[in-house]
């Protein structure tokens, strides 16, 4: 779900943005489409990402936040404090999730990712464990729920199975990205791993989905480049595919 610069940016246009958000979800309704995912952020700290060896001469993507702390502000965004952009992302919940409820639609919020603080003098609002609890409770409802990407809850140095209960038992689990890494500091410095190589017990967090009755979308993400892949990582993909065919048929036998 993209196409709402003006509610992040703050605007005046940000309720012509929000119509058009709107209509999107009612139209998504229409056609059973159960999950819209989106993100809340006005720029995301990219540039701090690099390449690293993996096994089997892959390249592995690795985020170090001390590449870009000191990159200035963006004078189409300016320095906005975390709390403003909550200011806005509540003013856009409070519009839309009725319109979702309505609509039979969930909408799927990811984390900022990768999940630093601050970037260019700019506050990332999703970017902790905290952070997303608050999200649910702006608007309670099962449209208003989460991606929880299992790649960034390791990110933030917190428990995948845990945080796949708090979430799951509450009904706001709406859309899984399904991947590890290997953590070195919690959210500044990290690697990307093939999913089963990583600091993250993917078959506990598979079992954790399992217990809680997830029955929405999990896909993988963030794949490894492998040195038989084209440029949009088939064999990566298809390695975590098979990987996370052989979980759920693991964690349905426990």
């Amino acid at each position: 779900l993209h196409g709402f610069p003006h509610v992040i940016l703050g605007t005046p246009e940000r309720d012509r943005d929000i119509e058009h958000v709107q209509e999107s979800i009612r139209i998504a309704g229409r056609l059973t489409i159960p999950v819209l995912e989106y993100n809340f952020l006005a720029i995301r700290p990219s540039k701090g990402y690099y390449v690293v060896p993996g096994r089997g001469g892959s390249q592995l993507r690795a985020f170090d936040y001390e590449r870009i702390k000191s990159l200035p502000p963006l004078p189409e965004v300016g320095e906005v404090a975390a709390e403003e952009y909550w200011k806005r992302l509540t003013y856009f919940l409070k519009a839309v999730i009725p319109v979702a409820e309505q609509a039979g639609v969930r909408l799927a919020l990811h984390p900022n990712d990768p999940p630093v603080e601050t970037f260019r003098g700019t506050g990332l609002p999703l970017r902790s464990l905290i952070d997303l609890k608050r999200l649910i409770e702006v608007a309670p409802s099962p449209s208003n729920g989460i991606t929880l990407d299992t790649g960034v809850t390791r990110e933030m140095g917190e428990n995948v199975v845990e945080t796949i209960r708090y979430f799951g038992t509450r009904d706001r689990i709406n859309h899984v990205h399904f991947r590890n890494v290997r953590l070195k500091t919690r959210y500044t410095d990290y690697t990307e791993t093939f999913i089963d190589e990583g600091d993250n017990d993917m078959l506990a967090a598979m079992r954790a989905f399992r217990e809680v009755g997830y029955t929405h979308m999990l896909i993988p993400d963030h794949t490894p480049q492998l040195s038989v892949d084209s440029e949009e990582q088939w064999a990566g993909w298809a390695y975590a595919v098979g990987y996370v065919k052989a979980l759920l048929k693991a964690a349905e036998a426990r």
